[in-house]
């Protein structure tokens, strides 16, 4: 944690291009792969004795994958692109292009929304594994599998507050349009 206490206050000072292709190189590129592999691993675990809910764990998982995919497709194509243009403009001293859909804060909502969608999955998907029972509860699979979810909370959670606290306010504030209700 103290590394990404370093990490967030040196973002604060990042221009929004930096920024974001941190976001996208430090988060974004292997995710979807990792959030897969933890899928893979819960199917594969769904018949032992002693699993709860673990076909729910496999759907939500599957889900993610999906949503996670869009989400960042979303980022990477329409959202991200903007934001590195809003940082070019500032860095030339020119007035902002309006964004296609009126300002950058209607797709920052859906990317905040998408986000505390997200965190709420593996809210549920924790609880169903905090659930199983012996012998299958306290195995090494069980036990690595959780380690794994949670691990990836927190480092989702990183990914979040980047975004949620650093970039997507200051895109906000360089855009210069005042806040839409």
């Amino acid at each position: 944690m103290t590394e990404f206490k370093q990490v967030i206050n040196e973002a604060q000072e990042w221009p929004m291009n930096k920024l974001v292709n941190y976001i996208i190189n430090n988060y974004h590129e292997g995710c979807v792969m990792y959030v897969d592999a933890m899928r893979r691993e819960a199917d594969m675990l769904k018949n032992l004795d002693g699993t709860v809910d673990m076909q729910h764990v496999v759907t939500l998982l599957s889900e993610s994958f999906n949503d996670l995919s869009n989400h960042f497709q979303k980022e990477e194509s329409i959202l991200f692109p903007y934001i590195c243009k809003l940082q070019t403009t500032i860095d030339s001293g020119s007035e902002p292009q309006a964004f296609h859909c009126g300002s950058v804060q209607y797709p920052i909502r859906v990317m905040m929304t998408e986000h505390s969608g997200e965190l709420e999955r593996y809210d549920r998907i924790l609880g169903i594994m905090n659930q199983q029972l012996e012998p299958f509860a306290s195995s090494e699979p069980c036990i690595m599998l959780t380690n794994k979810l949670t691990a990836f909370v927190a480092w989702l959670g990183e990914h979040i507050k980047l975004e949620d606290e650093i970039l997507f306010p200051r895109a906000i504030a360089a855009e210069g349009i005042t806040t839409i209700e």
